[in-house]
């Protein structure tokens, strides 16, 4: 256990106002939005690796922006996207990626967003695609001229008419 104490000690000590916690047990640990069941589950007799699940803190109340906000429609399906990820990345065993997936998908249809539209993104994210989530991926630098601007839904041909003058 000191072990954890010194690793959270060490993790806090990059920013004052950035702290991390972890939690320890003989059956589980915690860190960050991952929870690793230290057990020889369904994976371990396959896989030689223990089984690990998303976490959510007892904090967590989903309070995610609402359907109607005037976020541009791209970053809405963005953010589902993403989170179906994580959930992909941070669940190895089966039975709890599609629980957690079908529980997201439940969340956003109460903060308005459409049925078929979630269905059709989250469908997108399978268990099978798992491995090639794991794996870090290099990124090529683009260069780009960033343009900062406040977004407002009434211009939204913006883009297209910067791009074409």
């Amino acid at each position: 256990m000191e072990e954890v104490s010194n690793f959270a000690n060490f993790a806090n000590s990059f920013h004052p106002t950035i702290k991390f916690t972890c939690e320890m047990s003989s059956e589980r640990a915690v860190f960050l939005d991952t929870e690793v069941h230290v057990f020889r589950g369904p994976c371990f007799s396959t896989l030689k690796t223990l089984d690990s699940q998303t976490h959510f803190k007892p904090t967590e109340t989903f309070q995610y922006t609402h359907f109607s906000s005037c976020h541009p429609f791209n970053t809405k399906k963005g953010f589902i996207k993403g989170e179906a990820l994580r959930l992909l990345r941070t669940n190895s065993f089966k039975e709890n990626f599609y629980k957690y997936k079908r529980d997201f998908e439940q969340r956003l249809c109460n903060r308005g967003y459409p049925t078929a539209l979630v269905h059709k993104i989250l469908t997108e994210v399978q268990l099978s695609d798992r491995t090639e989530a794991l794996r870090n991926k290099t990124k090529k630098a683009k260069e780009i001229l960033p343009f900062v601007t406040t977004y407002n839904p009434a211009t939204p041909n913006l883009k297209r008419i910067l791009m074409k003058h």
